[in-house]
């Protein structure tokens, strides 16, 4: 039997189980089990049942892996979502001490999610900390496969309504692309004086992560009927055929009649067969 098959016959035995008979099942598999997914899958049936005695077992699941280092920090990222509904103060350095990991291998450093996973946890127990370490995280040096803890740290303060730090990051272009797109559909509560720096910055970029991020955020913004005439000139002008069509429906989806009309306008305009049919799979939804 190939291990993925005794892997899955292991989760439903575990599944098929009921009460303490599973929770007891689940704590010998999170702590004798070598198989990553099998494991992940214990600590997230533990987890539900939201006890106390439980999440003292969860923690000192996590101070093994921790004084060991689990590849990738993937059980540790586990056990922090699973006891994350009865966090409580006491938790607070232990999360302080999951911000604040590092470990690389090779290149790239591996705990991205390990530090996002606690700071979500982090600002149900004390936000203002969470909120300054998600403007820390915004600037992290680190190179992370997910582009984590980046991204998150943006939805936490996009969430705090605390857009300083977000809109200072992505006005110096200093975030990857991923996250500079996060940043930017983050933005649509920022003040309208402070959008021309970044459609100036953003516009022409060839990045498409970039361009749906700018977009998300003018047409969330506002002030999206006041950008008519630069949003038809990215039309006219953007080579970005892939994106063409996916903004257009964006523009319909939002609803704007200004916005909307401008379509129809270039439609009527267009001369170039791939662009007419992608504004015309658009202008259906209207």
């Amino acid at each position: 039997m190939s291990r993925y098959s005794n892997t899955r016959a292991e989760r439903q035995e575990l599944d098929a189980l009921e009460g303490a008979a599973q929770l007891d099942r689940a704590l010998k598999i999170m702590h004798h089990s070598h198989d990553l997914d099998l494991t992940r899958h214990a600590i997230g049936i533990l987890g539900r049942a939201e006890s106390i005695a439980l999440r003292d077992e969860l923690v000192k699941k996590y101070d093994w892996c921790d004084a060991r280092r689990d590849g990738g920090a993937y059980i540790r990222s586990a056990i922090l979502r699973a006891i994350r509904p009865i966090a409580q103060p006491a938790d607070v350095p232990l999360l302080l001490r999951a911000m604040l990991t590092y470990e690389m291998d090779g290149p790239f450093e591996v705990c991205g999610d390990l530090r996002a996973a606690a700071l979500w946890m982090m600002n149900d127990i004390d936000p203002d900390i969470a909120a300054s370490m998600a403007a820390r995280f915004i600037h992290d040096p680190q190179i992370t496969f997910s582009g984590e803890p980046a991204n998150t740290a943006i939805k936490l303060l996009a969430s705090h309504g605390n857009l300083a730090p977000i809109y200072g990051a992505v006005s110096w272009r200093s975030l990857r692309a991923e996250s500079l797109a996060e940043g930017l559909r983050n933005l649509v509560d920022l003040r309208q004086e402070l959008l021309p720096v970044l459609v100036d910055q953003y516009l022409d970029s060839e990045d498409e992560q970039v361009i749906l991020g700018l977009f998300d955020l003018l047409l969330g913004h506002a002030t999206r009927d006041t950008w008519v005439e630069t949003i038809d000139r990215w039309f006219r002008t953007t080579t970005m055929m892939d994106l063409y069509g996916i903004v257009a429906i964006q523009i319909v989806g939002s609803r704007s009649e200004a916005l909307i009309t401008m379509l129809r306008n270039l439609r009527d305009s267009e001369v170039d067969r791939m662009r007419v049919g992608l504004l015309d799979q658009a202008l259906e939804l209207a």
